[in-house]
């Protein structure tokens, strides 16, 4: 059959939006009243006052899902700018994991999002460019499910974020913020399960990272899940449990026939599909 008219899937890490969508503008100033509210307050006494105004820009970029099938996620790039010393020129650039949210809608580019402040606040007002993708499956991701704790995919998710990122930064930034070469990875919880699997997948490849501080993170998944299934369930098991078991099948196919050979008949049903939602978590398990 001719595939002639059949427009083939961008290259991963190209970036889909030229320029990228500019949502807020951030001033040291106001930063800091959000910060001095009482909420606040403690994340203020380790970040510091901030230095830098912030430009946040949702970026959008080719990737990969769990199958290794062409999809697309989207991320936050925060771009320091300002008067200050250290808010211009070169800036190293801080690659961020966030932690397991069952949001559909879930945008680290969204000043309401809570890791997004401490961002905010702890980096990019600081000087250092935040590069903190959402991962495919959220926002505006075409891919029907998250391809959750797979070491390949989110490994390969991060590493397009930073090619997209690094491709919009020279036009994002209208100030004179540059790359400095310098890469740090973090994250936490499934973050710095992803923080460590990015850092092994660069290395891998030759690609340079400053250093890494990968936080509490399931690094041992097969100890992790184990320790769930005989008995040690924790607060997240349902969550976690549901997101991994319907990766894994939408990425390799074979963890179960048929939803109700790993889910109780009452909860098997749509379940594959059930995460990440457009429904609130409380309301989930208001519905059982």
């Amino acid at each position: 059959m001719s595939d002639a008219g059949v427009a083939s899937a961008p290259p991963r890490g190209t970036l889909l939006q030229s320029p990228p969508e500019l949502l807020s503008t951030v001033t040291a100033a106001s930063l800091l009243l959000e910060l001095n509210i009482a909420a606040n307050q403690q994340l203020l006494s380790l970040s510091g006052t901030p230095i830098c105004d912030i430009l946040i820009y949702r970026i959008e970029y080719a990737t990969v899902g769990g199958a290794n099938e062409a999809t697309t996620a989207s991320g936050a790039l925060m771009v320091p700018t300002g008067l200050g010393a250290n808010c211009t020129g070169a800036r190293p650039i801080v690659l961020y994991a966030n932690g397991t949210t069952t949001t559909r809608a879930f945008n680290m580019a969204s000043m309401q999002n809570a890791e997004t402040l401490f961002l905010a606040a702890l980096f990019a007002s600081q000087g250092y460019i935040v590069v903190a993708p959402n991962y495919a499956g959220y926002d505006t991701s075409t891919l029907p499910y998250h391809p959750y704790l797979i070491a390949d995919q989110e490994s390969k998710d991060m590493i397009d974020a930073l090619t997209a990122a690094r491709t919009a930064l020279p036009i994002a930034s209208v100030t004179l913020t540059k790359d400095s070469g310098q890469l740090f990875i973090t994250g936490y919880s499934q973050g710095g399960y992803v923080a460590m699997a990015t850092h092994r997948a660069m290395q891998a490849a030759g690609m340079k990272v400053t250093a890494s501080a990968p936080m509490s993170g399931p690094y041992a998944l097969g100890a992790f899940v184990d320790a769930v299934f005989y008995g040690d369930v924790n607060g997240g098991a349902t969550v976690s449990s549901t997101l991994l078991l319907t990766a894994y099948q939408h990425a390799y196919g074979n963890i179960y026939a048929n939803a109700v050979d790993v889910f109780e008949p009452q909860y098997a049903p749509g379940i594959d599909s059930l995460l990440p939602s457009t429904t609130p978590r409380s309301q989930l398990y208001a519905q059982g």
